[in-house]
This record gives structure tokens, sequence and C-alpha cells, in this order.
């Protein structure tokens, strides 16, 4: 995907390569978070899987726990579901 921001009905979203990049993690870990259900529905733009831009602070939270605390991606989903 091109673009970091995406407009989709008047929302912005960003693209999990975007967001990966921003918080320097992997995609395939992002996609795990992604696929316990911590970063709300997604979107599929250009053959990529986007998420609501507003979603990019709780993901900051995510990446905290798991870096600073050690946290692994089950325990976090128990945390914040």
């Amino acid at each position: 995907m091109k673009h970091d921001a995406i407009l989709i009905r008047g929302t912005v979203w960003v693209s999990l390569e975007a967001a990966a990049a921003c918080y320097r993690v992997e995609v395939t870990w992002l996609e795990e978070v992604y696929a316990v259900g911590l970063l709300g529905p997604g979107e599929a733009v250009e053959g990529a899987l986007a998420i609501e831009a507003a979603m990019l602070d709780r993901l900051g939270q995510i990446v905290r726990l798991y870096r600073q605390q050690g946290i692994n991606i089950e325990g976090i989903a128990r945390l914040l579901k």
C-alpha cells in the first residue's frame, strides 16, 4: 500500500504497514495484535488491511505493555478487553 493515511467514509484509516513503521514493530506482530481483536475492525484497502487512525493511541499502549512490561499479546488482550 502506498498511502499512510486513507480517508474512508469520512474517517481516517492507516495501513498496518504504516502503523508498524510508526511504532517500529514487525507487520507480522501487528497482524497478531489485530487478529486477537485489540485494534477494532479493519478495512481492506488495495489488498491490504487498514485500521482506524484513532486506534494508534491504543496501539502505542499495546506496544508499551509489550516492550516495557514484557507482556505477550495474549496477556495484553486479557488486560485490555
